[in-house]
């Protein structure tokens, strides 16, 4: 294969060399001519550069473009991570809570709900510090005081800390 394609080429290479000798020099060397290219140089010139600069001016454009709506996305963003903060603690309202801190002195404190808090807390320190037998107790009282209480999320999680007692 490898003689066939260096025959063909040498062949090749053999009659070109033979077409440049055996043609008289005029017919090679004929010059061209520049009949119409350096008058039209100027003009193809100031047309790239008009070309370039609209180029450049929209590129510019549309970076403001996309820097602004990017700025649009973000406050969005920002809206619906607080929209969905409120949900998660009072779903029932639709916008943020305006006004100050409540005093202290308006804040109903139910002990069973600050022991049942308690009991969460002790757990989950004791998991943090890799002892699981002593937070089961914890988690345990923790759920069935939420139970109790009728505490929902306080159940789910207490629960969790028994699944992770269980894990553990």
């Amino acid at each position: 294969m490898m003689e066939v394609v260096f025959s063909s080429f040498s062949k090749a290479c053999l009659l070109s060399s033979c077409i440049i000798y055996g043609l008289p020099p005029s017919c090679i060397a004929e010059p061209c001519e520049q009949e119409y290219f350096l008058p039209n140089m100027p003009l193809l010139f100031a047309i790239a550069m008009v070309g370039a600069t609209v180029g450049g001016l929209l590129a510019r454009q549309r970076r403001g473009e996309l820097a602004r709506l990017n700025d649009q996305l973000r406050q969005i963003n920002a809206a619906l991570r607080r929209q969905a903060k409120i949900e998660s603690y009072a779903p029932a309202l639709s916008y943020a809570p305006v006004g100050s801190k409540i005093p202290e002195s308006e804040v109903i404190v139910d002990p069973q709900k600050q022991r049942l808090i308690a009991y969460l807390r002790t757990g989950k320190n004791y998991l943090r510090n890799q002892a699981p037998d002593k937070a089961f107790p914890e988690f345990k009282a923790a759920l069935d005081l939420a139970r109790s209480l009728g505490d929902h999320v306080e159940e789910k999680k207490a629960a969790r800390g028994l699944g992770l007692f269980i894990l553990l």
